[in-house]
C-alpha cells in the first residue's frame, strides 16, 4: 500500500522554546512527510531563525503578518501539496510513529484518521494519556466537547475545499467549529494509537487562554444548534457548569501546586 502524502502545517508566533522539537517530531517520522510548512505570524523571538536553520528541504518557512492562528492555518492549507493535512501546533509534538500508525487507515474513502493523545510537560515528559471515543459524530461533539485533538489527526486536504476554511473570527475554537461542520458528513476512523502529544506549560495553562476557549466553544455550540433541543441542551449546560468551575478554580489550584512544591 502506498504511503500517504502528508503536509504538516505548523502555525507559529513567538514559539522559540518549542518549535525546534515540534518540527523534528514531524521530520523524524519513519513514514516521512511530504513537506513541513511553517506559517509564522511575525515572531519577535528566535522562532523563524530556529525553523530556518533546519537543513531539510522539506521545511518551508513563511513569516508574514496574519489575523491569528486560524488565518495562519488557512494560509498554510493553501500552500499545502499533500493529500493529507496534519496540523501541529508549535508547542506540541507528533508521537514517534504517528504516521506509521495512521497510514493503514488513510485509505480510499476515509476522510479523517484520528487517534489518542498524551499530555506532556515543558520537557516533553508524558504526564497523562487520553483515549478518544471511536465515534466521531456531531451530537457527541456538541455534548462532550471537542474530544478530538487535531494534533493527533490527519484530515484529507479536500475537506477544506468541500466544507470551507477555518473561521478566522475564532482564536482557539476554530478546530472545534470545523469538526462540527464535518462530523457525521464524512468517514472518520479512530486508529486506536497515540498519535500526538499536547504540551501543557505556563502559558497554555493561563486563565486568560482558558476563559477565551470556554467563551468561544459556547459560541460554537450555539452556532451549531447545541441548545436548540433538550436532548443536547441539558447535558451541554451541565458540562458547561463543570467547565466554568474548573477554569474559575485554576488560579487557586496553581497557587496550591506552587506552595506544595
Amino acid at each position: 500500500m502506498a504511503e500517504p502524502s502528508i503536509s504538516v502545517l505548523v502555525p507559529t508566533l513567538n514559539a522559540g522554546p518549542f518549535v525546534g522539537d515540534a518540527l523534528r517530531s514531524a521530520l523524524d517520522q519513519p513514514i516521512p512527510p511530504l513537506e513541513v510548512l511553517v506559517q509564522d505570524g511575525g515572531s519577535r523571538d528566535a522562532t523563524v531563525a530556529i525553523a530556518g536553520a533546519i537543513a531539510d528541504p522539506r521545511v518551508s518557512v513563511v513569516s508574514e503578518p496574519d489575523r491569528g492562528q486560524s488565518d495562519a492555518l488557512n494560509r498554510a492549507i493553501r500552500r499545502a501539496q499533500g493529500e493529507w493535512i496534519a496540523w501541529l501546533n508549535a508547542d506540541d509534538l507528533l508521537a514517534p510513529d504517528a504516521f506509521a500508525a495512521a497510514a493503514p487507515f488513510a485509505r480510499e474513502g476515509v476522510d479523517v484518521v484520528y487517534g489518542d493523545f498524551a499530555y506532556v510537560d515543558d520537557a516533553g515528559e508524558i504526564t497523562g494519556r487520553v483515549g478518544v471515543p471511536d465515534v466521531f459524530e456531531r451530537e457527541r461533539l456538541l455534548v462532550k466537547g471537542h474530544y478530538l485533538f487535531t494534533g493527533a489527526a490527519l484530515f484529507r486536504r479536500t475537506l477544506f475545499e468541500r466544507f470551507g476554511e477555518l473561521d478566522t473570527s475564532l482564536r482557539m475554537a476554530m478546530d472545534y467549529d470545523f469538526c462540527l461542520r464535518i462530523a457525521s458528513r464524512v468517514h472518520a476512523v479512530h486508529c486506536g494509537a497515540t498519535l500526538g502529544y499536547f504540551r501543557q506549560h505556563a502559558l497554555s495553562a493561563s486563565s486568560e487562554i482558558s476563559w477565551t476557549l470556554v467563551r468561544e466553544e459556547e459560541r460554537v455550540r450555539r452556532r451549531h444548534g447545541g441548545y436548540s433541543r433538550t436532548r443536547t441542551a441539558v447535558p451541554i449546560l451541565l458540562n458547561e457548569v463543570k467547565r466554568v468551575a474548573d477554569v474559575g478554580s485554576l488560579p487557586i489550584r496553581k497557587r496550591l501546586r506552587r506552595r506544595n512544591g
